[in-house]
Formats: C-alpha cells, sequence, structure tokens
C-alpha cells in the first residue's frame, strides 16, 4: 500500500540538467480517502525527504504520479512539501491556497489520534499510551503499511497525552530524521522538543527497552500541571 518514506521509486535527469525524484500511489481515489488523514501524512513526507536530505546546489525536484486523482487532502500536502502532482501526464497544480507542512502535521495528528482512542476507548494518559504500546508491538515485524500507521498512532496519542498536560504543539524538525517533525512542550519548566514519531520508531525496533510511555512519562513527570501527571504516577 505504502512505499518507504526513506527512498522514491525512482529518479532521473531532465534535459535541463536537473534530477527529478518520482514517488507512485497507484491506489483509487476511495482508497486513498478511506485513510485520508495517514494518506496525507505520507504523501507530505515522501515530498519532503528528497528535498531535505540534498544540498541546496542539487536539490532535486519530486513529481508524484497518481493513477487516480488524489482527494485534496493528499493534493495540499504534496504542493505543501514543494512537489509535483501528475496525473493522466499532466502537472496538477493545487490553486488554492496550502498550509505549511507542521501546520497540516497539527491538523492530521490529533485526528489520528483521537481516532485511536475512540476505537481502542482509551484516555490520553500514561496508562492509555502503555495500553496502545502493548496492543501495537507487533507492528515491529509486520508489513510496512502497517509498521508506519503503529508509528502515526502511537506518536500522534503520545502527543495528544502531553498536550493534556500543557504540551504546545507539532512543530518541523528536519533533525528529526526519517520523519522531520516533533512535539514542543515545556520540559523543566523549559522550552523542549520532543522526537515522538521517531522514539516510536525505536519503540517497534527496540521493544521496552524504548519504551514511549516511559520518555512520555519522564516529560511528565518534570512537568506537573493542574495535577495531571501527579494523579497518574502518585
Amino acid at each position: 500500500m505504502y512505499a518507504s518514506l526513506k527512498t522514491a521509486h525512482g529518479s532521473f535527469q531532465a534535459d535541463d540538467g536537473g534530477t527529478w525524484f518520482v514517488q507512485k500511489d497507484e491506489r483509487s481515489t476511495a482508497e486513498i480517502e478511506r485513510e485520508v488523514e495517514y494518506s496525507t501524512l505520507f504523501a507530505l513526507i515522501r515530498v519532503l525527504n528528497p528535498l531535505r536530505m540534498s544540498r541546496p546546489e542539487s536539490r532535486p525536484r519530486v513529481m508524484y504520479l497518481f493513477t487516480e486523482m488524489p482527494p485534496d487532502p493528499v493534493r495540499e500536502a504534496v504542493a505543501s512539501a514543494g512537489g509535483h502532482l501528475i496525473h493522466a501526464s499532466r502537472d496538477v497544480p493545487f490553486d488554492e491556497p496550502w498550509r505549511a507542512p507542521e501546520d497540516l502535521v497539527e491538523h492530521f495528528l490529533p485526528r489520528i489520534a483521537r481516532t485511536v482512542a475512540a476505537e481502542r476507548k482509551l484516555e490520553f494518559s500514561y496508562e492509555g499510551l502503555d495500553q496502545l504500546e502493548q496492543a501495537l508491538a507487533h507492528a515491529r515485524g509486520a508489513d510496512e503499511a502497517t509498521y508506519w500507521k503503529a508509528v502515526f498512532d502511537l506518536g500522534a496519542f503520545a502527543g495528544e497525552t502531553l498536550r493534556q498536560a500543557g504540551g504546545e504543539r507539532w512543530i518541523r524538525r528536519d533533525e528529526a530524521g526519517v520523519v522531520p517533525f516533533a512535539f514542543a512542550c515545556t520540559f523543566n519548566s523549559e522550552p523542549a522538543v520532543l522526537f515522538l514519531l521517531a522514539k516510536a520508531m525505536k519503540f517497534l525496533a527496540n521493544g521496552p527497552e524504548d519504551s514511549l510511555t516511559a520518555f512520555v512519562g519522564l516529560a511528565g513527570r518534570a512537568e506537573p500541571k493542574k495535577g495531571f501527571w501527579s494523579k497518574l504516577f502518585g
């Protein structure tokens, strides 16, 4: 369903000497729409990564090929990240104003978190995050689509848990690695940036020794607010 976030489907040299990276999504519009939150984030990151991981003087252009025209959020993501959406051999522009990448992430990750919480009947709390980690631990050996959805589910849920304790919002941080977004909050009364999605990847790779729940708990203990964390850890 989803190709890797780390690599493109291919690349080629244009007549002007520049490099084009090619990404593809061969799903139908209906299939993309059924998972529009994940599809939007995947499109965003798969355009951003080839651009941000190259030197300015050799920065490629990214061509994103769709078999069917994707829904507007995916089109917005491709445009926001600096890509070219190609459908029916045409470069299809997104003519509406588009949000910045971090604003798209701030919109869609909380939506994912709320859906996960509702479907699994979990509260945004240390206990809820621990239960979600246990439920998604199997994803470390799953197919790529299941793996990346688990990364986003865990990271999104952790972000909303921190938001309950006074966290701020998702922001762009290119140093975060494969997924260039992090969560801004307060740690020991100082502004902090937590790489929750990267930590979710480490948990799926290494298991409990890289627990996202423990990571979030440490941040929570350092900055209690209105009794939220003291209730959880009391």
